[in-house]
């Protein structure tokens, strides 16, 4: 595997061990690449050239697209580095200005697309985060087989991570077990994916004088968000 034109070639052959040259990287004080490769590039070589070629294909792509990121200004550096997670760095460096240009006129829908996993993520993160099925079955004191009965049943929210699982929106969970009103405005909603049922619970709503459903919810007005939740799934987002 070598670089082609400053890009990692996946259709080339293995990289020699030691072999730093084949990486445009850093240089020693005297301008010449270092006579071996630094241990951690190393190991990115050695786990890319142990997968199957298809899945080395996609990882050798994914490295020439995060070698954009010597773009990024001094703080989309800094913001996307305090990230929690290597994903989330991900997202917030392709978020950053100084590479949505290229993205919109790679894909013209790209920015959109990542800005709307932004905004779904905010609508966990800024509402208290999200429970794991294994945790939200000791909050309930019941099994997770159990909790995975309820979301089935529609009488748990969750959020599907794909191969993780699921999440359950941390505010439906009250020390004595759900959110009053939870099940009955989720079947109310049950036409709604995942994502919209949060964004209902999580947004001010007029017919709420301004308050959340969970506002209204916690103060016993579930008649109130009920004829709410029925405006919501016939006309969507107020």
């Amino acid at each position: 595997m070598a670089l082609r034109r400053g890009r990692l070639d996946p259709r080339s052959g293995p990289l020699p061990q030691g072999a730093g040259h084949a990486f445009d990287g850093p240089t020693t004080s005297s301008g010449e690449p270092p006579s071996e490769i630094p241990e951690w590039l190393d190991q990115v070589r050695t786990a890319v050239e142990s997968e199957a070629p298809l899945l080395r294909a996609l990882l050798v792509r994914g490295i020439n697209a995060v070698l954009h990121f010597t773009a990024l200004s001094e703080s989309a550096i800094a913001n996307a580095t305090e990230a929690p997670t290597d994903l989330i760095v991900l997202l917030r460096a392709l978020s950053s200005p100084e590479l949505l240009d290229d993205l919109r006129q790679a894909e013209p829908l790209a920015p959109a697309f990542i800005r709307g996993i932004a905004a779904t993520r905010r609508l966990i993160n800024e509402h208290g985060g999200a429970l794991t099925a294994v945790q939200a079955a000791t909050h309930l004191a019941i099994t997770r087989q159990m909790v995975d009965k309820r979301r089935r049943a529609g009488r748990l929210l969750a959020i599907s991570t794909g191969r993780h699982g699921y999440r359950y929106p941390a505010w439906q969970f009250e020390d004595s077990g759900v959110l009053p009103g939870l099940e009955d405005t989720l079947a109310v909603l049950a036409a709604h994916d995942g994502w919209m049922q949060v964004a209902f619970f999580v947004s001010k709503n007029e017919r709420l004088g301004g308050k959340t459903p969970i506002e209204a919810l916690q103060a016993g007005k579930l008649d109130l968000v009920l004829d709410a939740a029925t405006a919501y799934g016939e006309h969507g987002a107020e």
